[in-house]
């Protein structure tokens, strides 16, 4: 016999009566350990003292009591399905994403009018007029006209500087 074997058996001598042979093995462990004697004579003190312990009694409504706990921790709803989850499902993904869009418009909207200022604006204009004024189809047409339209003293200087490096 093994230590392994004593522990079954000390947890056997808890459910039924050991046979026999069951007995005899086990005195012959005790002769040559005598430790586990005194452990085995402490676990027999202690079943006999827990047998004559009366059963608790159990309340009437116990079993309605386990099933009111039940039914209560399945409707409570688990951490992943509060927070951000349950607002995704209410009352529609779509409804919410075009609620979020308007949102982020008006905020857009109103961030871009208080940027500009009326002067702002005016000078926007102004710089986009200057732009604006283009010559016409006629003048376009004569390259003379177009030639005198950019000519400025800067160019003509450069012009003459580099004939004289020919």
């Amino acid at each position: 016999m093994n230590d392994a074997m004593f522990e079954d058996l000390l947890a056997l001598r808890h459910k039924r009566p050991l046979t026999p042979d069951e007995q005899a093995r086990l005195e012959s462990w005790l002769a040559a350990h005598p430790s586990d004697r005194a452990r085995w004579t402490e676990e027999t003190r202690l079943s006999a003292a827990l047998r004559r312990l009366t059963e608790p009694p159990v309340p009437s409504n116990f079993m309605a009591r386990v099933w009111q706990d039940i039914e209560a921790v399945e409707r409570k709803p688990s951490a992943a399905e509060t927070g951000w989850r349950t607002w995704l499902r209410w009352p529609s993904l779509a409804q919410q994403f075009a609620l979020a869009v308007l949102l982020l418009t008006a905020v857009v909207v109103v961030q871009g009018r208080r940027a500009r200022s009326p002067g702002q604006v005016a000078r926007s204009i102004e710089q986009v007029a200057t732009f604006a004024r283009v010559p016409s189809v006629e003048l376009l047409k004569d390259f003379e006209a177009i030639s005198r339209l950019n000519q400025s003293a800067a160019d003509v200087e450069l012009l003459a500087a580099l004939e004289q490096l020919r």
